[in-house]
């Protein structure tokens, strides 16, 4: 078979095949016993009808025949002969309904198709993150220690009857009510509040301030538009507030008992814990952060250009399951927060990034080797299993069933390239300020 390849682009190729007369022949034979066996015509028994009485009256169904046994063949050996990867369905020319098989003679056709383009991953020592060693003050964990211990607090009533000062806390209920509605997840019973706290609005603080035992009055409070509260952001409330009691705060002293009573042997057991959580989310935090950057920079650095169609293909791929999704749900895409007018550029955007990464860590993991192992594969499905608490072998049927396994090894494979390629990173350089 000759192949002849003409590059139209960084993204396209045009491949002229040619399968050879004999190849044409032997497919025609083929095709026209195969036809023969089955067909019956007047005059003759099944099976029995001469050759040429055959080719002259099932002449297209020969030639639709022959094509199918040869085209694809072609296209598919030519692409693994070139090392060439397709990511679109191919154009032929001329039509495969317009070509037209002739015995004796070659077959010749060409096939437009989009493929992946080649291109060279930056040296690894270009890319620069953050590697600062981990470092969680100490007083970072007093702050966090702090925190539980505020939550271990006790109130008791004072006895004295007078009204609420601002240095006191209180136990209290509350109904919260916007625009004549009762918001339960925002309404409380006998809550303690500690009016010198900040977590508590500073309009309710100042509408506590001189109420009375036993009294219940409406206190407004108006939120901006940043508070974390969707439902309250930027929003007049009010709360319909009965003062129960005036109270005292104790805190716990910070020993083995209050250790013991959070699961801990001793204190000192305790603050290590807690230092050693406190080290562990930095570390993450700081991983995260460095993927990110190598990403940044991969991608900035490596030349890939990516097919206009191949990307409009993807982003309608995207947006007709998220219909489905929201039409599942019952919802309209205003209730679901999406904004179908800037949707497809976000998407596009989404589609340029992740189709590069997946490309770029493809070359990757070929040049250095890095694959996930079935042993690997088990090992991580289980480990994912037990934090879920399920069972191992339902979680990897489940992947299986519904077709995420392979999606599963990819995620796991990237983690692999990326510890490789934080490992491979130069450590970006610390701006020094001298006075």
């Amino acid at each position: 078979m000759r192949i002849e390849v003409e590059t139209l682009d960084s993204t396209q190729v045009k491949l002229e095949i040619e399968v050879p007369a004999e190849d044409v022949n032997e497919a025609l034979e083929e095709t026209y016993k195969a036809l023969r066996t089955y067909v019956s015509l007047p005059g003759f028994r099944k099976g029995k009808a001469p050759l040429t009485i055959i080719k002259s009256r099932f002449p297209e169904h020969i030639n639709a025949e022959v094509i199918k046994q040869l085209v694809f063949p072609a296209y598919e050996d030519a692409l693994y002969d070139e090392d060439l990867i397709p990511l679109t369905q191919p154009t032929f020319d001329p039509p495969l309904d317009q070509l037209k098989i002739t015995e004796n003679q070659p077959l010749v056709f060409t096939a437009t198709v989009n493929v992946k383009p080649t291109f060279e991953v930056p040296e690894y020592e270009e890319i620069e993150t953050d590697k600062t060693p981990i470092n969680v003050p100490r007083e970072n964990v007093a702050a966090h220690i702090k925190q539980l211990q505020l939550q271990s607090a006790t109130f008791d009533p004072i006895e004295e009857d007078r009204p609420v000062q601002a240095s006191d806390c209180v136990r209290i209920d509350w109904t919260c009510v916007i625009d004549g509605e009762v918001l339960d997840n925002e309404s409380a019973q006998d809550i303690d509040v500690d009016l010198t706290s900040e977590d508590y609005h500073a309009d309710l603080v100042a509408g506590l301030i001189g109420m009375r035992i036993g009294e219940t009055k409406p206190i407004e409070v108006n939120f901006d538009t940043t508070h974390r509260v969707a439902a309250l952001a930027g929003k007049q409330a009010t709360y319909n507030v009965t003062l129960h009691a005036i109270t005292k705060k104790h805190l716990p002293e910070l020993d083995d008992e209050f250790a013991k009573d959070l699961g801990y042997e001793t204190y000192n057991q305790l603050h290590g814990v807690i230092w050693n959580n406190l080290v562990e989310e930095e570390r993450i935090l700081q991983i995260e952060k460095q993927k990110t950057e190598i990403l940044e920079q991969l991608i900035e650095k490596t030349n890939i250009t990516l097919p206009d169609d191949l990307v409009d293909q993807y982003v309608q791929q995207a947006l007709q399951s998220l219909h489905k999704q929201i039409k599942a749900q019952q919802q309209t895409p205003e209730e679901a927060g999406i904004n179908m007018e800037t949707l497809p550029e976000e998407l596009r955007r989404d589609v340029i990034q992740q189709t590069k990464q997946n490309w770029i860590f493809d070359e990757i993991a070929d040049l250095e080797g890095i694959y996930v192992s079935e042993d690997e594969l088990e090992w991580e499905i289980r480990r994912a299993a037990e934090q879920q608490n399920r069972d191992a072998k339902k979680y990897a049927d489940l992947l299986k069933a519904s077709n995420r396994l392979e999606d599963f090894r990819v995620q796991l494979q990237h983690e692999k390239i990326y510890q490789f390629l934080i490992q491979e990173a130069s450590a970006k350089k610390s701006l020094i300020i001298t006075g």
